[in-house]
């Protein structure tokens, strides 16, 4: 109930639509009265907002919010367009005027204590921050800010009660409690701090946050080795974490480098801003709200490309995949986080059928940051485009790189390569691999599927083979591909009735698969329904079937086989 209060209260006061204005893109009068172009840069605004282009959005509201500067809703309504569009000088510029009509405006206040706070102007800060903040939402986002930059006015105390101030329920009653642990630690109460920490990473709040801080603390209280115990132990039972901020972490450690034990207050408001933003907004659906905070984050700290990498995945989610790129070619190389943000980048290609550029960023990311992720994702993409030659080396490099505990904590390079193999006609090395799949996890469904169906396709191992697809059915039976499986079992053994029952249903579960319609036809041609037989191969090809299959059906619409046996 409370987080639904919570959330409503910030879609209310902060993101609510203008009742009363809006305003015009015209930058000249043609006539229109001053309300026209009101109205019209603020229909212009609801529009772009519609279609989520966050430049035109912020550009309206604001040219609307100019004309009308005492309408407060409309007023927020284009700070936060502004900051969702990446600009905090416009935000900053709309919340000077925001704040002057109301100066208890938390939205503005919230911006312009940021802005403060951000350059070190700990006290104007608190200006901003002092006064009461009915709104949870920004009461949360104010409370964070405020509890820093109190510990950096040299109150200890007052930040504590910030802290504890929060509200929000349970979520940032822990978030709340983990500033603490890291506000004791920096004034030096270690046994506090440490004993904090650790009842910090029971609540799963912030998890990784919370470990990065125990580990400064040890490392601070001299304890380096201690620090290296600890953070590797949870890389192990979390991870393990090949890349990001605790493998960085187990780095440095290992390396003898220097490790930051106080972050600036900046940093640390930042880190928190964040951890709400996606632990909490996210996850509750409020993927505006995240945005703004995200966006609040980075003004605080630019570096924190966490922050940067998180909003570009709420970018992508909101279709907005040019801003997106954009944000994570920003994440430097030297960042623990360059690795997921290539990643993004290179899926964000693919999506836009830009596979050479996609290849090119995991070649690349491959090459200068080479771990499971950087191979496996490489190996994926040569899978999925079909470059099984390619494809092949990559996954048999991962597979000889795991050892037997983590080959059956993730069999999935295994199947892959299996599948490499089987591609490449290396038939008897596949089969090996699906069967150690098996062994590792007797009920893997695509291992059962893929075994089986290559079995009853080349005539092997029959009563073996339609075991295992039936079995497969039996876990997964809303796959269209391994219905699909058990219907061309049939076919192949002649039982077309029984296989048209099964293909007619994996044609409903996947209904723009080219290869399970290319079935149905077949099956259909075998039954004598030959129109039925035609108009499921026409459509087969408006599917993108692959080339070979693309050949057998032209052959087979051309009158070029007279009976319909050919595989998949």
């Amino acid at each position: 109930m409370l987080k639904t209060f919570l959330l409503a209260g910030l879609s209310a006061l902060v993101f609510s639509g203008c009742s009363t204005t809006a305003i015009s893109s015209a930058n000249s009068d043609n006539g229109i009265s001053p309300e026209g172009r009101l109205y019209a840069d603020y229909l212009v605004g609801s529009y772009a907002d519609f279609l989520g282009d966050a430049e035109a959005r912020s550009k309206h509201y604001s040219q609307a919010y100019v004309q009308a500067r005492h309408d407060i809703v409309l007023g927020r309504r284009a700070m936060t367009s502004a900051l969702r569009a990446g600009d905090p000088d416009l935000a900053r510029t709309l919340a000077r005027t925001v704040n002057s009509v109301d100066v208890s405006e938390p939205v503005s206040r919230a911006i312009l204590g940021a802005y403060e706070f951000s350059n070190g102007h700990y006290d104007r800060a608190m200006r901003y921050f002092d006064q009461p903040t009915p709104d949870f939402t920004v009461r949360i986002l104010i409370n964070l800010m405020k509890g820093w930059a109190e510990a950096e006015r040299g109150n200890p105390d007052e930040a504590r009660i910030a802290f504890s101030s929060i509200d929000g329920g349970s979520y940032f009653d822990s978030l709340g409690a983990l500033q603490i642990y890291i506000l004791e630690a920096r004034y030096g109460d270690m046994e506090t701090a440490l004993e904090g920490f650790s009842m910090a990473q029971d609540s799963g709040v912030a998890v990784i946050e919370t470990a990065l801080a125990h580990t400064r603390a040890l490392v601070k209280s001299g304890d380096r080795t201690g620090a290296m115990h600890f953070i590797a132990n949870f890389n192990t039972e979390n991870g393990p974490f090949e890349t990001g901020p605790v493998a960085r972490m187990i780095g440095d450690l290992g390396d003898g480098a220097i490790i930051q034990t106080d972050l600036r207050a900046q940093v640390l408001a930042a880190r928190a801003i964040t951890e709400s933003a996606v632990g909490f907004f996210v996850y509750n659906r409020a993927p505006d709200v995240a945005e703004v905070f995200l966006q609040i984050a980075l003004d605080l700290d630019p570096d924190h490309d966490k922050a940067r990498l998180r909003l570009g995945s709420l970018l992508e989610n909101s279709d907005r995949d040019r801003e997106a790129v954009a944000l994570y070619k920003t994440i430097p190389e030297s960042s623990p986080y360059i690795v997921p943000a290539r990643l993004s980048e290179a899926n964000i290609y693919f999506g836009r059928n830009e596979d050479e550029k996609a290849l090119a960023v995991l070649e690349a990311t491959n090459t200068g940051h080479p771990s499971f992720v950087t191979r496996e994702s490489l190996g994926r993409a040569r899978l999925i485009r079909e470059n099984y030659k390619e494809a092949l080396p990559l996954y048999d490099a991962l597979v000889r790189s795991m050892s037997g505990e983590e080959l059956k904590a993730n069999p999935e390079p295994l199947y892959f390569r299996g599948i490499c193999y089987e591609r490449t006609e290396q038939w008897e090395k596949a089969v090996v691999d699906f069967k150690k799949v098996l062994e590792i996890n007797p009920d893997n469904a695509d291992a059962l599927n893929y075994l089986g169906y290559t079995w009853v396709d080349r005539g092997e191992n029959l009563e073996e083979a339609f075991h295992m697809i039936k079995r497969a059915v039996e876990l997964e039976p809303d796959s269209g591909a391994i219905t699909d499986s058990l219907g061309w079992a049939y076919y192949r053994l002649g039982q077309y009735q029984k296989a048209r029952e099964y293909l007619e249903k994996a044609v409903e579960l996947s209904p723009s698969n080219a290869t399970i319609i290319d079935h149905l036809g077949d099956v259909y041609r075998k039954l004598g329904r030959y129109r039925e037989a035609r108009y499921q191969w026409e459509r087969a090809l408006e599917f993108e079937p692959t080339e070979k299959e693309e050949k057998a059906i032209k052959q087979k619409l051309g009158g070029g086989l007279s009976l319909v046996d050919s595989g998949p």
